[in-house]
């Protein structure tokens, strides 16, 4: 268990805000933005849906108050979707005017492919009443393709993962070598219609191309990574000028967390692993 909590503390800030906001704080001085996640998923019950919107609003208000370069990104079944799609844009609503009125931006992270619909249905529900609102997308997902195309045509930042959940070969790709094709198929995309996306990989080939396509082509982008992962490659970014976010969850529901990525992707093991060593 003590080595299970020394990674965790790799990746997640701590149980609480103010141990997230001393993440972020930290993140600023190494010339990072901070993108910080209260932990919680797959809600089907209004009472924890309705606290988590309570605790974004707080994470808004305090990144405002504490001069910390900073966004919240959330997950769709944390605020309701499991429940009701209107039920959940309902939920969003507050924390995008909330993160609108502080300048910033409301990220939607994405979950199992099962969600995506209707991820997508609340986001463009969000997007175009408000405008900035972005969207994460996965890779994996055989559906990505299509999705993004429409997402470029209205203009909605994105930031492009792997994907982390487990899927079946029908909705997903699921060998490496595919899985990475279709993540350059998209980089590529994004470059030559894109603007305001975020590169959010840890995979160096993946940086790599991202810097090259970078040299040809002048859209506004930047790398996104997970906190306590591969630290020394941010750094480089950053002293090259290049903008980097850093993935800030927290909160005490770290353990089924951690767990859950542990389990949908063993190879996390082994980046972690190398983290630690790393640096």
């Amino acid at each position: 268990m003590g080595l299970l909590i020394r990674f965790a503390r790799q990746w997640v800030a701590g149980e609480t805000l103010d141990e997230a906001v001393l993440a972020a704080r930290a993140a600023n001085a190494r010339g990072i933005r901070a993108l910080l996640n209260y932990l919680g998923e797959h809600y089907r019950e209004r009472g924890p849906v309705e606290a988590t919107v309570r605790e974004y609003l707080g994470i808004v208000a305090r990144l405002r108050d504490a001069g910390i370069h900073g966004d919240v990104s959330v997950k769709p079944t944390q605020l309701g979707i499991l429940i009701d799609r209107e039920y959940a844009l309902a939920q969003t609503i507050p924390i995008v005017e909330a993160a609108r009125a502080a300048g910033g931006v409301l990220w939607v992270d994405m979950e199992a492919a099962s969600t995506v619909p209707d991820t997508l249905w609340v986001h463009e529900r969000l997007f175009e009443a408000y405008g900035r609102v972005g969207l994460c997308l996965q890779a994996n997902l055989r559906r990505t393709r299509d999705d993004l195309s429409r997402l470029l045509e209205r203009g909605a930042p994105i930031r492009l993962v792997k994907g982390a959940y487990r899927e079946t070969p029908d909705v997903a790709f699921t060998g490496r070598a595919e899985i990475d094709r279709e993540y350059l198929a998209h980089l590529e995309t994004l470059f030559r219609e894109g603007r305001d996306f975020e590169v959010a990989s840890h995979d160096g080939r993946i940086v790599a191309r991202a810097l090259e396509l970078a040299k040809d082509h002048a859209t506004p982008f930047e790398f996104a990574m997970l906190k306590g992962v591969r630290d020394p490659l941010k750094a480089d970014l950053v002293a090259q000028g290049h903008r980097v976010t850093e993935y800030i969850p927290y909160g005490p529901s770290w353990l089924p967390y951690f767990t859950r990525r542990l389990r949908e992707r063993p190879r996390n093991v082994v980046t972690m692993l190398r983290s630690l060593v790393s640096g």
